[in-house]
Order: structure tokens, then C-alpha cells, then sequence
């Protein structure tokens, strides 16, 4: 379920030093769960729902549970039906719930691996469950549980007892599908969500174990959506053909297990789910540093990864945006940190027996879905998406979402929360909280009398000292409370919490205490706790280090000791002591504020150190909190705490040269990850790790602007280690040369007889331009027009003589009318026999994913009586023939580059020979190949030798350039078709770009015919 590589403060990266051994750390769950009983730190809020609604505790006893099902069982003919609950814990069993009562006896077991995401984390029912008794799960196998096999994931089948149908058969399993070798060195995106389509087909999600380039390989099942047959493996642990659909997207294109994807481009597909129905498929695709994300499911989709992460503004070709994203940052009024459950809401009819339920009608077809640490569920309107707008974020028209539940158990703590969303055969709505180990069940109408989740628990304190009792209950609003002594009242006692202030071993030991929860629709009576006071009294704690006011860096070590003492029996051994450390996000005061586990619990020790991490949470107002709690022989304890603070800087980004800094746009220059404005200030831990960067190129105001450098001489992307004094990182920008192209048609002019003057049509284009100008005979003459950046004509007047040359200007911001900003220059002649001249455009051709595209072709002829224009020869296939002057025609779109068309001069029936074509234009282009591709490197270096092969038309010289258009040389040739082979220097994504620099153009993306990148495989 973790989403990254320990993106926020990671309890198990914690560098823990004591007196005793080194201290093992148990799962993260268990450290929310310690931290939920400590009373003095941590309070469960209760969750807010629509009126209504009420939710309660289903079942519990479970141990970081991952994935549940409901048994698809029958209908009894009468009496009260019995719903089952299956649900997956990490650690490999599958436990059962019988309406809400745990059993004792696992449904099953496997051996598994638990090493972060991974272990037990998928299970689905056969649709012919009722006769075939078949259960799919899906875990991941530890290498040394099983000597043939590496670590990987697998699908298995069980049967379940027909006798017990509680527990599976012994030696039933039956692997189904081994997924691909899993990294050892990445325990992450796992995936795991199982679910049969409306096709009866299985359909797995798989995540890409933290290899972003797994996701567009189609030569691993990491990172995708599969849809199989469930058809048991061969005895060697191949899969039949049988097993993949004939009919999946890749099955003709790829081989193996490989023809099980359906869908790619995924990053790890927590949970997905498909309409009863409709058969829509949604899926929940937990995102990196910015954005979480729910895809419509389609046969053959790219949702992307690791392309983009946020909906890409415009789509992407080729690529599926999400139909709806939702942010990290805290300043969205959606956000979270990882989407991991989602539903229809489209219930199967309920049995007879069943108590009456089910949503309002305006909740039916809903897709519900939550967050790990949100503390949320929303609904999102699967009718009121529109995929074809285009896609800004957040996205204002592509998606209906309302908010449902708030404060939900397991939420807003961290890491580990709720997780999972399914609906049950009664039409209830049920979620898993890892923090607790517990299943909850939201329903409606909630008529019934309210109900009691947590239950006060027995209390000893010594005499004076407070005890406090606590009770949680759902049902619907208003509920009120009656605290009970015994069975009388407590006057005033009208809370969930009742502290008695002064116990007296006399008058209070033995007393029992209660709560009874009222609404309009019944009562809930709590169970007694038992209130023991005995005369001892508690020891006190006291914190030696470190010193209050204490101001920490991130990467320092901070010593903590202290001891107790008790009245009793003076000074407590360090068994009797207790350290829990908790990291504090936002000020108390603040309603965002949260807590998140650091270190501990842990008992034994009078001192120890801890790590300040370098990297994890960036907000600026993070604290610490040590707590040290005593406990006597008695059974007596009392916690103090000592709070530690982290120095800070003030640093800033921004941009250079400073045109940017009058947009009013947002930047692209990025702060771990999210795009910020610039300038842009912001306070950060000393020495914590951030990162910053920027999109190249950015365009503004026309201007395409390419990043060139860092001011600390960082890559473009890069960390920085947070200095203690104000700094700031200076993003350096070059505006792309401009360019464009300038000539005439006719040229030559056709001169009438006695005449050296003639009339033309003068052509220009720029881009990367403001402004252009075109001057007569040089840079700084005769002023012909002026235009902005584009296409433009103009004829010229009777003044074309032989000789006559026009410039081309970038005369954008006052840029003088020299040599150096002329961007093109055309040479004027006349002539008083047969001519004519054709050109094309656009040239070079704008292509399609075939490679062919239209253009315009415009001719010019004099001293002829007709003309023809023929494809690739003199007597080539015949295009279109004219008169005398000047015509111009589209192709259809089946231009190609290297396409020649030819001006042929027919007057009086001359031949389609060489020695009759007036003129000729070549379509421009190319294509650059690498060979081989993939590139199989085996020793271990990642480098691979790669032959670049590369054809260009209608050019004179071209080159080809490693990293970018300007990057180091590779080869030159002028036209045709030329090969070269590397060194061993090619890295897995290295690119490859064909350039025209036919007269002299410059090595920039306007001139790239063509690019290629390296796939480099281990």
C-alpha cells in the first residue's frame, strides 16, 4: 500500500541506537495501533456522515489486513441469512467473518513474504462459487520458501470445504499464474486487486515494483492490468496458451505470459473495480510526488505512467488521462496521499432476512473511492464525465465529485490507514482500517438504536489522581450521552469522556463505570470498566535530555535520557520506563494538525538516539514530541513530555532572464515536485533534502525558452541539501533563435520583350518571432514589409531585377538589422525564357503515425502554353496540369517526405523528359532506427552498442546528434540513407535526433526529421 519509496518520514529508516541491542521495528501498523492506546497522545475522532447515515464497528482482531470479499452465497429460504466476509491479512492468511464474528480458524494460509507492500493482497470468488467452490488470491512468494522459483508474485486457486466452507481444502491450492521476478532491492508497488469482469474473465492488477519503465514494456506484466483464463499453469510453471484470451489487445504481438496485458502504462493499480451492469471499469492508480488518480479502464489503454503523473494539458496522443486526479498539496481542497479503495455502488437484491437497507436512489451508480491518510470518501458521478474536454487540473468539467464521510477510522496518520471500499450483500458499505485491524460498515437508514464501537476499559490509578473513561458510538445525529456510576447517573456527565478528578481508595475503589448513548431512534448501553485506587501513588518521570527550547537540523542525532522516581519505592529500573517519540505536523492550534509515529514504543531503556531524517515531510512547521512514561510495580504510571524543535532557512526559486517574472502564469518551475510561481520564497528544515527543477522548453508570449543551467551547477532536475542561510536557486533560460524561411514565385521573372524589370510574389514565415521584417538588397535596405510572426505573401512591384536579394529580419525586441539576426535571404533573377518555379508547403511535411501527410504545392510558368506537375519522375504519375502564371494545389494526405513532384514543361506535346522539367521540389524528412532495440547488456554495467541507421530526404546535409538536437556528434552525410555503430556508452533511454543542417540551419527541435531513444534491458 505504500505508495513510494518512504516519500514521507519513514519509521523504518529510522536509525535507532540504545544501551541494548538494536531494536527491531514492527510494522508500521502496529506503531499506530500503539500510538491510537496511548491516550495521552492520540485521539480517535469520530467519522462525519450524511444524515441518515450511521456506521458501526463490523468485525475485528485482524492484523494489517489488505483486501477483503464477500462469499457470493445463496438466499436461505426463511430465517436470518448469514453474510461472509473474507479478508486478506499481509502476513498471508485469509480470515472469515460470519456476520461480523471473527472465526477462529483461518479459511487458509500460504507462506509469503511481508516485506513492505508485499504479502497477501488479493482474493475474488469464482462466479460459479456455489458449484465449483474456487477462491483466487493473490500473494507474493519468498525466494527461499521455494527453492526453483525468485521472489515474485503468484495467483493461485483454492477450493473451499463443501462440508466447512469456512476453511479450504488441505492441498487445494492451485497455482494459476506466476508474475514476473520482483526487484530485491524495491519491496513496492505491488498491486494485487483481483476481480472477475462481466466477459468471466480474471482481471489482476499489477504494480511496476517501483520500475517506472516496467509500466511501457510490453515485455513484463509489471506495471499493467491482465486479463486471463483462469486456467491452472503447466506442471513447469509456464502458463497454456489456453490461459491468455485470444481476444486481449497484445495477444498477436507479444508471447508468454505477456499476452495477458490488457492495459499499461500503470504505476501501481491498488484497487480497481468493474460496474454491475455497465461493465465500466474504473481504476485507482496511486501516483508519485503530485497527483492520485482514477482511469477509465479500456482494452488497450495507456494510462501513461511514468509519461505524466497529472492529467498532461494537452492529452497526450496515444496516452488515456485519468477522468479525475486529486492532489497532494494541502492548499487543493481534495487531497491526500494515496487513493487505495474504490466501488459502484450498484447492490445486488438483498435476501428477505435481511434488515431493511440501501442507499438513497441518488447514490445508486456511484463510484465511491478514499484515501490511505485522507480521512475521506468521496463520490464521483461516472455520468458526468467528459473525457474529450480538454483536461485542466483540477478538472472543472470532466467530473462530478461530492464529499460523503469524513474522519474515517484508520485515516489522517500517517502511512497506514483505511484501505479497500466494497459493498455488501445487505447494500451496506464496508472499509478496512489498518491502524486497528478492524472492518467498519456504514449503512442507511440508520432507524436503529445507536451503537457502540469502542468501549471504556478498566482503569487503576492511585488515590488523587484523575481516571478518565472513554466511549465511541455511531447512529444518527444527535446522539447524547449519560455517564453511569453503577447504574444511577452522573450528573453533568454528558460526554464520550468522563474523568473522575479525585478517586479515593474509601468511596471509589471497585466503582464501576458506564455510558449510555441515546438518539431518536433507541439506546446503546456501553460495557462497565472497573475503576481500582489503590493508595500507592504514581511515579514521576522526568526528561534530563535533551534541554527544553532545544533546536535540531535534519541528519542530526538527538540524545534523549531521563528517569522516575516513585514514592514508593524511589528510583524505577529503565524496565519500568517507556519512550514514544511522535513527529508533529502544523502547530496544535492549527485543525490540520496530525501526528505521525517516530519512534516507539519502546520499553527498557533510560537513554537511546535517535536520526532527524534528511529527507520526508517538507512542511516547514514540523516539531518533535518525546514522551517518557513511568510505570511502578504496582501497575501505576504517569507520562511527561519534552517538545524539540528543527531549525529552519528561508530559501527561494526563481527564474532568469527576468521576462519571466512579469507573467501573472504559473511557472513550471518545480518544488519537490509541484509547480510553483516564481519568484517563489519558502522555509524549510535545515539540511532536509529538496528537490527542484524545471519543464523545458516553456513557451511565453510566443517565445519558446530552453533551461541551460542551475545557479549552485545542478542538473535540471536535482536535490539540494537545505543550507542554514537564506538562499536562493536561480533557474537559467535561453530564448530559442528564431527562424524562418523566405522566397519567391516565379523565380526567375518572366520579363516581357525589352523589358529588365519584372513582377513576383515574395513568401515568409518565422517562428520563435515577435516581429519580422523583409528589406530590399541588405539586412538594413529598402523596407518591403513588415509582419508578426507567421505566414505572409506580398507581391512586389515592377522593380525585381537580376540580382535583387531580400532579407529576412528578426526584428524581435528592437533586435537591429544586421547580418546576425537575418533569419533567411532569397536571390531575385529574371530571364526571358520558358521558366517556372514550385514549391511546397509545409516543407519539411507534418506526418501521421503512417508517416504521410498533405502539403500545398504553388507553380509559376512563363513562356509556355502548359505545364504539367508529375510525382517522383519527369513521367511520373501525373498530378494536375495548367496554363501559363501561377496556380497552386493540396495534395490528399498521401504525401510522403522524399517525394518528389516535377514541373514538366508539355508545350506543343513535348516529351516528360529531364530536358523538359522546368523545376522540381523534394518533400523533406527522415527516419532514424537503432539496431538492435531492445539492447540486452549482461554485465551489469547498463551500457550497451547500438548501430543508429538513418535515411533523409530532400536534404544536403544532415547529422546525427546524441541527447538533444545540439548534443555531441555522432555521424554526418547528405542525403540517402548512412549507419554508424556506438561505443559502449548507450544508457536505457539515451535519444538519438536526425538533424537537417542543409544550408546551414541551426541544431535546434524546429530541424529535428526524427528521433529515437535507447530501450537498454539487464
Amino acid at each position: 500500500m505504500r505508495k513510494r519509496q518512504r516519500k514521507n518520514v519513514s519509521i523504518a529508516h529510522l536509525r535507532i541506537q540504545t544501551a541494548k541491542p538494536v531494536l527491531s521495528h514492527a510494522p508500521l501498523a502496529v506503531f499506530l495501533a500503539c500510538t491510537f492506546s496511548f491516550a495521552a497522545i492520540q485521539n480517535v475522532s469520530a467519522t462525519t456522515l450524511p444524515d441518515g447515515f450511521a456506521e458501526k464497528l463490523y468485525g475485528s482482531g485482524l492484523t494489517n489486513p489488505t483486501s477483503m470479499a464477500f462469499a457470493p452465497d445463496p438466499c436461505p429460504s426463511s430465517g436470518t441469512p448469514v453474510h461472509r466476509l473474507f479478508v486478506c491479512e499481509q502476513a498471508g492468511t485469509v480470515r472469515v467473518f460470519r456476520n461480523g464474528v471473527l472465526q477462529a480458524k483461518p479459511f487458509l494460509s500460504v507462506k509469503t513474504e511481508t516485506c513492505d507492500e508485499r504479502g497477501l493482497s488479493g482474493i475474488v470468488f469464482d462466479p460459479n462459487f456455489a458449484t465449483n467452490h474456487y477462491v483466487y488470491v493473490y500473494y507474493t512468494i519468498f525466494a527461499s520458501s521455494d527453492s526453483s522459483l525468485p521472489t515474485h508474485n503468484r495467483l493461485s486457486r483454492f477450493t473451499a470445504d463443501p462440508a466447512n466452507p469456512d476453511v479450504a481444502l488441505a492441498g487445494s491450492e492451485t497455482p494459476i499464474m506466476e508474475m514476473d521476478t520482483l526487484n530485491p532491492n524495491a519491496c513496492i508497488h505491488n498491486g494485487g486487486a483481483l476481480h472477475f469482469g462481466p466477459d468471466g474473465r480474471l482481471y489482476i492488477a499489477v504494480g511496476n515494483n517501483g520500475v517506472g519503465a516496467h509500466s511501457q514494456d510490453y515485455g513484463t506484466v509489471l506495471g499493467k492490468i491482465l486479463r486471463i483464463n483462469p486456467v491452472p499453469e503447466n506442471p513447469d510453471g509456464t502458463n497454456p496458451d489456453s490461459t491468455f484470451p485470444t481476444d486481449n489487445p497484445f495477444y498477436q504481438t507479444t508471447t508468454g505470459k505477456n499476452r495477458a496485458i490488457y492495459i499499461l502504462g500503470l504505476r501501481n493499480p491498488f484497487t480497481f473495480n468493474f460496474q454491475p451492469g455497465t461493465g465500466r471499469m474504473f481504476i485507482d492508480d496511486v501516483g508519485e510526488a503530485i497527483c492520485e488518480r482514477i482511469f477509465e479502464g479500456v482494452k488497450g489503454g495507456n494510462c501513461g505512467w511514468p509519461v505524466f503523473e497529472c492529467p498532461a494539458n494537452p492529452p497526450i496522443p496515444g496516452l488515456i488521462n485519468p477522468i479525475f486526479a486529486y492532489q497532494h498539496n494541502p492548499g487543493f481542497t481534495v487531497h491526500g496521499c494515496a487513493i487505495t479503495g474504490g466501488a459502484f455502488y450498484n447492490p445486488a437484491p438483498r435476501c428477505s432476512g435481511d434488515p431493511p437497507s440501501g442507499f438513497p436512489s441518488s447514490y445508486i451508480g456511484q463510484y465511491f473511492f478514499l484515501d490511505l491518510c485522507a480521512g475521506w470518501i468521496y463520490t464521483l458521478d461516472p455520468n458526468q464525465i467528459d473525457v474529450t474536454s480538454t483536461f485542466q487540473f483540477p478538472c472543472p468539467l470532466c467530473h462530478k465529485i461530492s464529499l460523503f464521510a469524513q474522519g474515517i477510522h484508520g485515516s489522517g496518520s500517517g502511512d497506514e490507514g483505511a484501505t479497500y471500499l466494497t459493498v455488501g450483500p445487505d447494500a451496506d458499505l464496508y472499509y478496512i482500517s489498518r491502524v486497528d485491524g478492524t472492518v467498519y460498515q456504514i449503512r442507511y437508514p440508520a432507524s436503529l438504536a445507536p451503537t457502540i464501537g469502542t468501549q471504556p476499559t478498566n482503569q487503576l490509578v492511585g488515590q488523587g489522581s484523575p481516571a478518565t473513561f472513554t466511549v465511541a458510538a455511531s447512529g444518527v445525529a444527535p446522539l447524547s450521552y449519560q455517564w453511569q456510576r453503577g447504574t444511577t447517573n452522573i450528573v453533568g456527565a454528558n460526554s464520550p469522556t468522563y474523568t473522575l478528578s479525585n478517586p479515593q481508595v474509601a468511596t471509589d475503589n471497585g466503582a464501576t463505570f458506564r455510558c449510555v448513548v441515546t438518539n431518536a431512534f433507541g439506546t446503546a448501553t456501553s460495557q462497565s470498566a472497573t475503576l481500582t485506587v489503590i493508595s500507592q501513588q504514581p511515579p514521576t518521570p522526568t526528561i534530563t535530555t535533551p534541554a527544553p527550547n532545544t533546536y535540531f537540523k535534519a541528519g542530526d542525532v538527538i540524545s534523549f535520557a531521563g528517569s522516575a522516581t516513585d514514592p514508593q519505592s524511589g528510583t524505577i529500573p529503565a524496565t519500568g520506563l517507556t519512550w514514544t517519540i511522535l513527529l508533529e505536523v502544523h502547530a496544535l492550534s492549527d485543525p490540520n494538525h496530525f501526528s505521525q509515529p517516530f519512534f516507539g514504543p519502546t520499553s527498557g531503556i533510560a537513554n537511546g538516539t535517535v536520526t532527524i531524517p534528511t529527507s520526508g515531510r517538507t512542511d516547514p512547521d514540523i516539531w518533535g514530541r518525546i514522551f517518557l512514561t513511568a510505570k511502578d510495580s504496582f501497575g501505576l504510571s504517569q507520562t511527561t513530555f519534552r517538545d524539540i524543535f528543527l531549525q529552519h532557512s528561508q530559501l527561494s526559486v526563481t527564474t532568469s532572464p527576468a521576462v519571466f517574472l512579469a507573467t501573472n502564469v504559473p511557472l513550471k518551475i518545480r518544488l519537490d515536485g509541484l509547480p510553483k510561481n516564481v519568484p517563489y520564497p519558502f522555509w524549510s528544515v535545515v539540511n532536509l533534502t529538496r528537490n527542484i527543477g524545471v519543464d523545458t522548453p516553456q513557451v511565453l508570449n510566443g517565445l519558446t525558452y530552453d533551461f541551460y543551467s542551475w545557479s549552485d551547477g545542478g542538473a535540471r532536475f536535482h536535490n539540494i541539501s537545505a543550507p542554514p542561510t537564506s538562499t536562493s536557486y536561480v533557474a537559467n533560460f535561453w530564448k530559442r533563435p528564431g527562424f524562418g524561411t523566405i522566397s519567391a514565385n516565379p523565380n526567375p521573372v518572366q520579363l516581357a520583350a525589352g523589358s529588365t524589370t519584372g513582377v513576383t510574389n515574395v513568401f515568409w514565415s518565422s517562428a520563435q518571432t515577435v516581429a519580422v521584417e523583409v528589406h530590399r538588397d541588405s539586412p538594413s535596405g529598402l523596407l518591403f514589409a513588415r509582419t508578426a510572426a507567421g505566414s505572409f505573401s506580398l507581391p512586389t512591384g515592377n522593380w525585381v531585377q537580376e540580382g535583387t536579394k531580400l532579407f529576412l529580419q528578426d526584428v524581435s525586441g528592437g533586435q537591429p538589422l544586421t547580418s546576425t539576426f537575418t533569419l533567411d535571404s532569397v536571390t531575385l533573377h529574371v530571364t526571358s525564357a520558358p521558366t517556372g518555379s514550385i514549391t511546397d508547403d509545409p516543407n519539411p511535411l507534418i506526418t501521421d503515425w503512417r508517416g504521410l501527410g498533405a502539403t500545398i504545392l504553388s507553380w509559376t510558368s512563363y513562356g509556355t502554353s502548359s505545364v504539367e506537375i508529375h510525382i517522383n519522375a519527369p513521367n511520373g504519375n501525373k498530378l494536375i496540369g495548367s496554363g501559363p502564371g501561377s496556380f497552386s494545389v493540396s495534395t490528399g494526405h498521401w504525401a510522403a517526405p522524399g517525394m518528389t513532384f516535377y514541373l514538366q514543361n508539355t508545350s506543343n506535346g513535348l516529351p516528360l523528359t529531364a530536358a523538359n522539367t522546368i523545376a522540381k521540389v523534394t518533400m523533406i524528412g527522415g527516419k532514424i532506427s537503432i539496431s538492435p532495440n531492445p539492447i540486452i547488456v549482461t554485465d551489469g554495467s547498463g551500457l550497451g552498442v547500438a548501430t543508429i541507421t538513418s535515411t533523409a530526404y530532400g536534404t544536403t546535409a544532415v547529422q546525427v546528434r546524441v541527447d538533444s538536437p545540439s548534443g555531441n556528434l555522432l555521424y554526418s552525410f547528405s542525403s540517402g540513407t548512412f549507419s554508424g555503430t556506438t561505443g559502449k556508452w548507450v544508457q536505457n533511454g539515451q535519444k538519438f535526433y536526425l538533424q537537417d543542417v542543409s544550408d546551414g540551419k541551426p541544431l535546434t527541435s524546429a530541424n529535428t526529421l526524427a528521433v529515437t531513444a535507447a530501450n537498454v534491458q539487464p
